[in-house]
């Protein structure tokens, strides 16, 4: 009894201290985790359907929770499982979508403000104003440099804060 529990004890240790390694082989070069799919986790996707359904779980045998209706809504991939992506909204909401409703075009939301945000013609707060945006309004993402990005929304394209943008990271760069 006690060679059975020395043995275990010592495939468990051997086990954990091999643990450091097969994580930091899951990482990329900005220290980033890497899912199932060899992609960064967290990411930023976007729905790539009008109808796309949510589940409790990852499978279809999972209930369903809530169903979006926006084609382009981004969303961001905290987890993976086999094709499945657990997914989180500017709202804060989770649940599992298949990956097949997902596309890596890159979208935001235009974060809750007080009043219409000014789309600018320039990476600058004195820049002219192309249009004023609604929170909650979808845009899909040109460029992002320091703290400004170019979008394209309701057939308008210019400049907005990124801080006003659900959907890029702060340390992300997109050309």
């Amino acid at each position: 009894m006690i060679f059975r529990v020395g043995l275990g004890l010592l495939l468990l240790v051997s086990i954990v201290s091999l643990l450091p390694f097969s994580i930091a082989a899951q990482t990329n070069k900005d220290d980033r985790v890497l899912g199932e799919s060899g992609l960064p986790l967290p990411r930023f996707v976007a729905i790539s359907e009008n109808m796309a359904n949510v589940r409790r779980g990852p499978g279809e045998d999972y209930p369903l929770l809530y169903q979006y209706r926006r084609q382009g809504l981004p969303l961001e991939v905290v987890a993976e499982y086999g094709q499945w992506r657990q997914v989180r909204d500017h709202e804060g909401s989770e649940g599992w979508m298949h990956a097949r409703l997902l596309r890596g075009g890159r979208h935001a939301i235009i974060r809750q403000a007080a009043n219409a945000l000014p789309l600018r013609n320039a990476p600058a707060a004195g820049a002219g104003v192309v249009a004023l945006l609604q929170s909650g309004a979808v845009a899909r993402l040109k460029e992002c440099a320091d703290n400004w990005c170019e979008i394209e929304a309701q057939n308008y394209r210019g400049w907005l804060q990124r801080d006003h943008l659900w959907g890029v990271y702060r340390f992300e760069r997109l050309d």
